[in-house]
């Protein structure tokens, strides 16, 4: 099966950092898609067609919540190697309102970005490492805030306890924040992908 996700100018490096495509939630029943299954990304506003991409994963909801300010929750983790861009899509294929096009057809899109679109120079793989590191910490990171909130809320309660509870908290939370940072700063040495002044100094 061949899949088709759509972006705009506001959304489609957003796509291509977080290797991410996303869709509405209501369209999580019609766009089953399979880890290993071929997509393409359609830019409307430009009607560029890039591709192809590899699902490296099975669609599901909210592999990144924060993605995109959370509009498109039904998202699919995607890589590359070779990667084309195709100008006027719309033009020779018909993309508009279709989430996916038969095996013939992705055939074909693929014969045509190769043959007439612009290869790409595409970055290297991300970390896996490093990537989930940083998840985890910031999954971490969150909780921890959650429960420091908790804390201050019943904080009057009792006094004692609770005081030595947050100043505990505190203190893990700042040390997760630390770990977080310097996950993401190595990340950024080894990639440049967010363009740090701290990482272009180190290197």
């Amino acid at each position: 099966m061949y899949w088709i996700f759509v972006c705009g100018r506001g959304t489609e490096r957003e796509c291509f950092l977080r290797r991410l495509f996303g869709d509405h939630e209501s369209y999580k029943e019609k766009k089953q898609v399979r880890e290993g299954e071929t997509l393409f990304l359609h830019n409307r506003d430009t009607d560029v067609l890039y591709g192809p991409f590899e699902a490296i994963t099975d669609a599901c909801l909210r592999i990144e919540p924060d993605a995109w300010g959370g509009r498109f929750n039904w998202q699919v983790r995607v890589k590359w190697n070779e990667l084309y861009k195709l100008d006027n899509a719309s033009r020779r294929f018909h993309l508009h309102g279709r989430l996916s096009v038969s095996d013939n057809e992705g055939e074909e899109i693929i014969r045509t970005l190769r043959e007439e679109g612009i290869k790409l120079i595409t970055p290297p793989p991300l970390p896996e490492d490093i990537l989930n590191k940083i998840r985890q910490l910031d999954e971490e990171i969150h909780s921890l805030a959650h429960e420091i909130e908790e804390c201050r809320m019943t904080q009057g309660r009792h006094p004692a306890d609770r005081e030595i509870d947050l100043d505990a908290l505190k203190a893990k939370f700042c040390a997760k924040m630390r770990d977080f940072v310097w996950a993401v700063r190595r990340l950024d040495e080894l990639t440049g992908i967010m363009g740090l002044p701290s990482s272009k100094k180190g290197r």
